[in-house]
Parts: C-alpha cells; sequence; structure tokens
C-alpha cells in the first residue's frame, strides 16, 4: 500500500484535515510506513483554494501547519493511482465509484475502513433481504385484497351516508395490514440501529469547536486505519 488518497467535497476541510493528520502520524511511525504516499482531493473542489481557517486553526493546536495546503479537484488518474481511497462519507464513496467503478474494491468511508470487525455489508445484505420479503408480502396482500379496497371505495362516494361505516372498513383493513409487517419492521429497525454512521461531519462554515469535533473524529479513524496498515 504506496499510495493513499482522502477524499471529501471541497477538500479545504476535513480530507484536508486527514491528508495532514496522517502524514504527521506516518512521520512519527518512523521507518516501518517510510515510503507510504498520501494526498487528498474533492469531487466539487475549486482548484488551488486554501484550508479554512478553523481547519489552520484546530490543526495547528496539533502542532501541525495546514496554511500551505491548495486544493485539488478530484480526477480519474488520482483515482487509478491511489491503492486505497478513504472518504468523508458514503456519498462520496459512491461518487467516487462513478467516476471510476473499477475502483470500488479499494474505495472506503474513513469510518468503515477503520472498523476492526466491519460487518456492515452483512447487515445491509440481511435488511435487503428483509426489505424485499416486505415489499413482496405487501404486493401480495394488495393483489388479494385490490377488489375489496375498489368496491369500498365506490361503495364510499355512491352512499355518502354510509360514509362512516365504510371510512372504519377501511381503517380496519389497514390496520390488519400493517400488523402483518411488525415483525418485519421490527427486525429491520434492530438491523438499522447496529450500523454505525460511516460518514465524517462537514463542519464547513461552522463554528471552530465544529471543526475540533470533525478532526478528532477523523483522527480516531486515522489511528485505527494506521493499526491496519500495520497488520498488512
Amino acid at each position: 500500500m504506496k499510495n493513499i488518497l482522502f477524499v471529501c467535497t471541497g477538500n479545504t476541510c476535513r480530507s484536508s484535515m486527514a491528508e495532514a493528520l496522517f502524514r504527521d502520524m506516518l512521520e512519527k511511525a518512523g521507518e516501518e510506513l517510510k515510503g507510504i504516499k498520501v494526498e487528498s482531493a474533492g469531487i466539487c473542489a475549486v482548484p488551488d483554494q486554501p484550508a479554512s481557517k478553523q481547519a489552520i486553526h484546530v490543526l495547528s493546536e496539533e502542532g501541525i501547519d495546514l496554511s500551505k495546503h491548495r486544493s485539488r479537484p478530484l480526477t480519474k488518474d488520482m483515482i487509478e493511482r491511489a491503492d486505497l481511497i478513504l472518504t468523508m462519507t458514503v456519498n462520496h464513496k459512491n461518487a467516487v465509484i462513478n467516476m471510476d467503478p473499477e475502483s470500488k474494491d479499494k474505495v472506503f468511508t474513513l469510518k468503515e475502513f477503520a472498523l476492526e470487525n466491519n460487518n456492515i455489508d452483512e447487515i445491509l445484505d440481511k435488511l435487503a433481504i428483509l426489505y424485499r420479503k416486505l415489499y413482496e408480502k405487501r404486493d401480495r396482500i394488495l393483489r388479494e385484497r385490490m377488489g375489496e379496497i375498489k368496491a369500498l371505495q365506490k361503495k364510499k362516494k355512491e352512499l355518502l351516508r354510509e360514509i362512516e361505516k365504510i371510512d372504519k372498513q377501511i381503517r380496519e383493513w389497514e390496520q390488519e395490514i400493517e400488523a402483518e409487517f411488525e415483525d418485519d419492521k421490527r427486525e429491520i429497525a434492530n438491523l438499522e440501529k447496529q450500523i454505525p454512521s460511516l460518514d465524517i461531519t462537514d463542519p464547513f462554515g461552522m463554528p471552530v469547536e465544529e471543526y475540533k469535533k470533525s478532526a478528532e473524529d477523523i483522527k480516531e479513524a486515522l489511528k485505527r486505519v494506521l493499526e491496519k496498515i500495520r497488520k498488512k
């Protein structure tokens, strides 16, 4: 693993901090990880923009000078050159893959790659199965009851004097369907709770405290990335 690329939106906040923080970590790691190249870019970056003042301030407290950083737009050549691409959000990850589909196996969100036990794909697969099961069940029930629904709707229009009775029948029918989905919906909710956020929050335009939180989030994930690289 020789080239690591960090990606965010404008390359003036998150990815610039990630690049500088990780380069600092690599230097402190000594000869063991010497030779790894680190760079960053932005999906929608305007070229040659400095890092945000807040990002510069936050990293200065870490003893890191970010004042010379200049933003770079992400290119396909950068993607092809990188051995590992770490994005700040899932949307950034998808954007990279859309730009170069062949990069799919080397693109992760920073937090995703940093996870020690990455079972997110397994959870997402289970969710997909449950959603498909739910949709199939819904379609089946709708097909079975469609005639009943139409008859009730027609009766409601034609017999206004029975409107209250018909509304009650429709509500009862809807409740019956929802009751059949309760177990599926409960299992989906439990699985979704197990998925950690894979995004680094964008502090752009926010107070410096938000930049500090973002930098700390990046730093904690990078520590785990460094450990992973050491083990390879």
